[in-house]
């Protein structure tokens, strides 16, 4: 080889691995910035899947995909302080007529229910019941929410549900369903409204929220004293979640009153399976629970939060006025103030204020605030806190 070859030679290798050292810091460059790049989008998508997850909660029936009122058509009354209350949230209501117990003919009762000894009034409340459950069936709604008449509800309901579809979905181990079901679908009955919930004794896993300003102190709720939330022996292991500012979300055991449910199409036909098709002996509610419990039947998947979201109302004046079921002879004529039960930012207690356009609304219990709840709160700006789960 030639002394000039010789010297080309050693130019092309240094240009060689020049360019091969150039070229690996250009595509390492290029790696390490798609890499980054990748996870920026994942990132985003993550964050834009988070924040639109729950955005039909806003739609006009708060991410079910319909809502329904159960109420006695002539009580227009009831009727028209829920449409006024609902007009207030943008919710979309279908009314459908409750039943007067003679309507329903015997022949018609489930197994068990004519010798059950339940009264005539809770008879037409399971019909009623039962015939929107049919409604949800027929017209092949994937949920939907059941309120009764005299529900009632926070100003920031929109909130707590957001939350609360969270924790339904971190209990259910849900995180790929369709935006279309913010509460996902792998459950049969939501219990968002009643007199009481619990979960089973020795349930772990529960998703909590701390210091929820929405949440009343043990206090003054009521004025139900059945068992509801957590067992006495968990809240004991976890302190740090005290029952008095704690909301909690869990698997229900157990469920009483029905303020406000929501089943999916799944759970409208297995309830109608057990409590038409198969056997009844007590009222609807109790029924519901020992479906939840799975007590001598079939176990459906209910979820709930303690304190309850949807509560109960009873407008100001004799109390014969509160119940269509209930008739309480020993004190029909007793004369009690507005209340709502177990909500501090009362839609209803708040009505005339939101008719006047009024900026803030107050809490029930304004004269002795909890520390972790104010008097007065400047409508949507209340700042709802996010939850965990503890297992």
């Amino acid at each position: 080889m030639s002394r000039w070859n010789a010297k080309t030679m050693l130019k092309l290798v240094a240009a060689a691995f020049g360019s091969y050292f150039i070229f690996s810091i250009i595509f390492a460059d290029r790696e390490a910035y798609y890499s980054t790049t990748k996870n920026v989008i994942r990132a985003g998508q993550h964050q834009l899947t988070e924040e639109t997850t729950f955005d039909r909660i806003k739609n006009e029936t708060l991410g079910f995909q319909h809502v329904y009122a159960i109420g006695m058509k002539e009580r227009t009354d009831k009727r028209d302080y829920m449409t006024l209350a609902a007009s207030f949230l943008g919710i979309k209501i279908d009314w459908r007529d409750g039943v007067y117990p003679d309507s329903v003919v015997e022949k018609a009762y489930p197994v068990r229910l004519g010798e059950s000894g339940v009264k005539p009034t809770a008879i037409g409340c399971w019909r009623a019941h039962m015939n929107t459950l049919i409604d949800i069936v027929e017209k092949g709604y994937t949920t939907a929410l059941i309120l009764e008449d005299d529900a009632d509800w926070d100003v920031s309901l929109r909130q707590q549900l957001a939350e609360f579809a969270r924790g339904v979905r971190t209990l259910s181990n849900n995180h790929k369903e369709s935006k279309k079901a913010p509460y996902g679908t792998n459950w049969d009955i939501l219990w968002i409204g009643g007199c009481a919930s619990a979960a089973k004794q020795n349930e772990t896993d529960f998703y909590v929220i701390p210091n929820d300003p929405t949440v009343p102190n043990t206090t003054i709720r009521g004025p139900w004293g059945s068992p509801a939330g957590p067992s006495v022996e968990w809240r004991q292991t976890h302190p740090q979640w005290p029952v008095d500012s704690t909301r909690y979300i869990y698997r229900a055991n157990m469920g009483c009153c029905t303020f406000g449910y929501a089943v999916t199409l799944e759970g409208a036909r297995r309830i109608l399976a057990e409590l038409s098709i198969n056997y009844l002996n007590q009222p609807v509610d109790n029924a519901m629970s020992n479906l939840c419990a799975g007590s001598n039947r079939p176990q459906l998947r209910c979820y709930a939060p303690f304190p309850n979201l949807i509560g109960t109302f009873r407008a100001e004046g004799y109390a014969s006025r509160d119940s269509d079921i209930d008739e309480w002879e020993d004190r029909k004529f007793e004369w009690h103030q507005a209340q709502a039960y177990n909500v501090v930012y009362s839609t209803r207690l708040n009505i005339h204020r939101l008719v006047a356009g009024a900026k803030t609304v107050y809490s029930q219990w304004k004269e002795s605030p909890d520390p972790w709840s104010k008097a007065e709160v400047t409508l949507g700006e209340l700042e709802y806190p996010r939850g965990l789960l503890v297992p």
